[in-house]
Parts: C-alpha cells; structure tokens; sequence
C-alpha cells in the first residue's frame, strides 16, 4: 500500500507540474462567441488500442509449457551433456572391470631352420649328416592365462569411489545446463511477448500521433495555430515511425533466439504462466538453495572424487594378491597330432610387495592432496557465489515488485493527463506542445509497465535457478524425464560377475584413508595494510600503435622470391 501510495502521488506530482508549465506556455487561439475554439465539431483524437493488459493478440498457438518441453528434448547443448555424462559412466565401468577376472588365449607357431655349424655336424648321426645338411623343426603352442585379482591393496575399489563421485559432479552439471537453458527458453519468451506489446503500442502512438497532426492541420487551416505545430507533430510523427522500427527488429531478434532454443520459430504465444515451487521468505529461499543449488552439489561431488583419489594414489605402495590359472598345450606343428602334445596345467597365487618406485608414490599422494584442497576452497567459492546470485535475484524480483505498483499508478496518471490535455487543448488552454507531451507519456508509462512485467517474470525465474529448482522435473509435467541412473547401471552390469563382490569386498577393507590435508592461507599481517604510494599521473595524450618488434622467434621471416630456372636444351 505505500508503495501504490507514493506511486500515485508522483503521478499526480508529474500531471501537475505538466499543467503549471503548460499554462505558461500556452497560446490564445480565435474563439466563437460560446467560447470554444473555431475547430472543434465531433473529431476525437484515437486512443491507445493496445494495453498491457490486453491478451487478444488472437489465439495462442503456444504455450511457455511446450516451448519449455520442445527444448528440454531437442537442444543441442543438453543433449551433447547427457552424451558427456554417458561417456564419464564408462569411466565407473571402467574402474569396476580392475577386480573383475581376466582371460587371454595366445597361439604361437614356430618354425626353426638351422644350418649346423663344425661341432654341431659332428655330434649328429652320420646318416643324418649325408641326408640333410640343415636343421628344421615345428612348434605350435597354445596357452589360456585366466587372472582373477583378490586385492589391489585399495586401489581399484578407491578408483570405483572416486568414479562414482564423479558421475555425480556430472549430474550436477547436466542440472546447470539445463538450468540455463530453461531459463534463456523463458527470458526469450518473455522479450517476444514483451515485444509484441511494445509493438502494439508503439504503432497506436504512431496512429494517435497521425490523428494529432490532422487536428493541428485542420487548426492550421482555420488560421488557429502556426506551421510551428505543424512541425511539432511532424516531428513526433518521425520519432514514432523510427521507434516503431526499432521495436519490430527487436521482436525479430528475440525471435531468432527463440528459435535457436527451442528449434522452431514462435508462433502466437499465450501469457506466461504463474511459476510454481517459489520461495514465501528470504531464508527459506537460502535453505532451499543451500540443498538444491546444482552449482553447490557440483563443487561438493567434486571434492569427494579428488578424496577417493589421494586413497587410490596411497594404495599403489601397498601389496596387490591375485590368483592366475594357466593352461598350456604344445607340441609339433607338422606331422600334427593332438596325442602327441604336452600338456600343462599351472595354478598361481601371484602376491606383488612394492618395494621402491623412486619417489614417485608419494608424489601421486601429494599431487592428489593439493588438488582435494582446491576442490575444498572451491566449495566455499561455489557456497559465496550461490549467496550473491540468491541475494541478486531475490533483490530483482523485490525492486520488480514495487515498480509495477508504482509504474501501474504512473500509467493511471498518464492516461488522466493524456485525456484531459487534449480536452483543454480543443478548448484553447493547452498548447500542441503539450498534447504531444501527453501522448508520449502515455505511451512510455505503458511500455514500461510492460517491460517491468516481463522483469518481474524473469527474475523469478532466475531466483528458481539460483535455488536449483529451474528443472523440468519441478515446474513441468507430463514430459517424460531423462534418468542417467539407466544408463550408469547399463556400464556397470556391463561384464559383471557373480563373485566379483566377494573380492570388491577384500579391496575396500585394505584400502587406505583418503587423509587430506590442512587448509593453509597467507599469514596475517604484522600491521594493518595500506596502499602503496601513488604515483600521480601527467596529462597524456591519445595513444596510437606503438612502434614495438615483434618478440624473436614468435613471427615467420619472409623469404625473397626465386626465379624460376629455365631449361637449356642442347641442339
């Protein structure tokens, strides 16, 4: 209420003072006898015909609904997100496959021709000797080789947590893309609804703007008024023709981008709808923000990937214990017969002990541990950013909120000027100047309360991205959602085993603490800061390109031209 109050009172204020300055200005014009002025008959200046207001831009072919679904399902962008996301699910398959068993199958033929040399030849037979001057001989081998690990020292079930970590920083970041492009779909709808009434209503000016200049023509005519109101409405009438044009390249611009986000040019857009899940109060708004903001989650599921990885990095200097099963067969390759093959079956316990690697372990533990705390101060910077940009939006929709009550008392005011202007000014009280004054004030108190809805309408949605909950899932329904869990265990069942549990359960009690380390920042200073001294600055004059050598070796040398050789032939 005190903000309709005080809306309403600067309108009057403005209508006032409109009427003091133009009372000084006003011309006398030749009245009849009954006192009104020589043109007057039954001409009415046209009206405004567009309102805010006024939804009949005929029927709606569209809905924010559908254009919100068309483009959840078809933009390039959240597409090409949800393939990145499948691909860092292979990541997790990938991780798993370390303690799943291992089999590989290897054939191998030889074929040996010997040339024997002075010993060799004289400890062969003698018949051998005369027959066949060379050696030769046949192999052909086969070997199966089945690996099934039993501990990595932590390692492999460490890798799995951090892979799983990260698919869910991928979820998160597939929310921040969606969240964008939900909100740019409504901004973009929001400025074509916004532009279509601007249009309107800068084409019912223009139209108000031409009756005008008839009137002043028609006073002209009756040696009433001067060529100086001809001129006044003249000009007006060009400056509403050159806004007009503006307008509608503004509505094709934002149609465009419509276009680009949802796949298909607009057609006849019905009103925006009311937005659901928005907050009733400020801390209500930061709790919902604080569980639901995608940026936040993203931080969070990052840094409890780079903490999986200082285990997996620790558990390479612990000893690894696999079980390996070989079964080999062997014998000549020509004259070839299965009975004749030796046969060998070979079971293994393989227990691996790291005992040195040069350092570079511990560099891996360390690496991972500098990389875990900046993804920790990285969770501080996301938690600030979601601070700002709910406090921002939660401030836009409040100043969104008060102007359309003041600006809805404007436009109230406007239209009282407007009509009651151009009656004094039919009386002979009020100047061409003034009722052009009128007009334009009309018609700017009303696109800008156009332009303060969409503002309003915009920043509530930005305040439902800030708190994550821009999602198909919470403002839409009927539209079938995109589940990543589908295909995260897809990857996972992908080459599983039975038993693979019983050694993912062995790894994970070997494996290391993921033990991070203190977060450190600079020291305090000894005594409170200050700024260095300045330098003062002397006037300076424009700057031009200055005369500066390329740095050596970051720029090619041209080379001088050759001229080609001619061809001498010999008579």
């Amino acid at each position: 209420m005190r903000f309709a109050r005080s809306g309403l009172i600067a309108g009057v204020l403005t209508s006032l003072l409109v009427t003091q300055a133009s009372a000084m200005t006003a011309p006398t014009f030749p009245r009849r006898a009954d006192g009104a002025t020589r043109v007057s008959g039954d001409w009415q200046v046209p009206r405004l015909e567009v309102s805010p207001d006024d939804e009949s831009e005929g029927p709606s072919t569209e809905t924010l609904a559908s254009a919100l679904d068309a483009a959840y399902r078809s933009a390039p962008e959240l597409q090409a997100r949800r393939y990145e996301l499948r691909a860092t699910d292979e990541d997790y398959a990938q991780s798993l496959a370390d303690l799943r068993p291992s089999a590989l199958v290897q054939i191998t033929g030889n074929y040996t021709k010997t040339v024997p040399g002075r010993i060799t030849q004289a400890n062969r037979p003698l018949v051998d000797q005369l027959t066949s001057p060379t050696i030769t001989s046949n192999r052909l081998s086969a070997e199966l080789v089945v690996d099934q690990p039993l501990s990595t020292g932590g390692r492999a079930s460490a890798e799995a947590a951090a892979a799983r970590a990260a698919i869910y920083a991928g979820r998160e970041d597939l929310r921040v893309t969606e969240g964008d492009l939900l909100l740019s779909v409504i901004i973009a709808y929001s400025d074509i609804r916004r532009d279509v009434r601007t249009l309107g209503l800068r084409k019912a000016s223009l139209k108000q703007f031409e009756a005008t200049l008839q009137e002043v023509t028609a006073r002209r005519e009756a040696g009433e008024l001067t060529r100086t109101d001809i001129a006044q409405a003249a000009t007006q009438i060009n400056s509403a023709i050159a806004t007009t044009n503006i307008a509608e390249q503004q509505l094709a611009q934002d149609r465009s981008a419509y276009a680009a986000l949802v796949g298909r040019e607009p057609g006849t857009l019905a009103p925006e709808p009311p937005l659901p899940q928005l907050p009733q109060s400020l801390d209500a708004a930061f709790d919902m923000a604080q569980r639901l903001n995608p940026e936040l989650a993203l931080a969070i599921a990052a840094e409890r990937a780079s903490r999986a990885r200082i285990a997996a990095a620790r558990a390479l200097a612990r000893p690894t214990l696999s079980l390996r099963g070989i079964a080999r067969i062997g014998g000549p390759a020509s004259p070839f017969d299965l009975r004749n093959d030796d046969q060998d079956f070979i079971g293994q316990a393989v227990l691996t002990v790291p005992l040195s690697q040069g350092g570079r372990v511990g560099s891996l533990v360390e690496q991972a541990r500098d990389r875990n705390s900046a993804d920790r101060e990285r969770i501080e910077a996301a938690r600030r950013t979601m601070v700002q940009g709910v406090v921002n939006a939660w401030n836009a929709v409040m100043t969104a909120q008060r102007n359309l009550v003041i600006q809805d008392a404007q436009r109230e005011a406007a239209a009282v000027l407007d009509e009651g202007t151009f009656e004094e000014y039919r009386a002979g009280l009020r100047s061409t100047f003034d009722v052009l004054f009128a007009h334009g004030s009309l018609r700017e108190a009303e696109i800008a309360l156009v332009a303060t809805r969409r503002d309003l309408y915009v920043a509530q949605a930005s305040l439902l991205r800030q708190l994550g909950l821009l999602e198909v899932g919470a403002i839409l329904t009927q539209t079938p959602l995109y589940d990543p869990e589908i295909n995260t265990r897809k990857a996972a069942r992908r080459g599983s085993l039975p038993w693979e549990q019983v050694a993912r359960g062995l790894d994970t009690l070997v494996r290391p603490a993921a033990v991070q380390r203190d977060l450190e920042q600079p020291s305090l200073p000894d005594a409170a800061p200050e700024m260095a001294a300045a330098t003062a600055m002397p006037a300076i004059e424009p700057a031009t390109t200055p005369n500066l050598a390329p740095i050596p070796g970051t720029v090619g040398t041209p080379k001088p031209r050759q001229a080609a050789r001619r061809k001498t032939t010999r008579p």
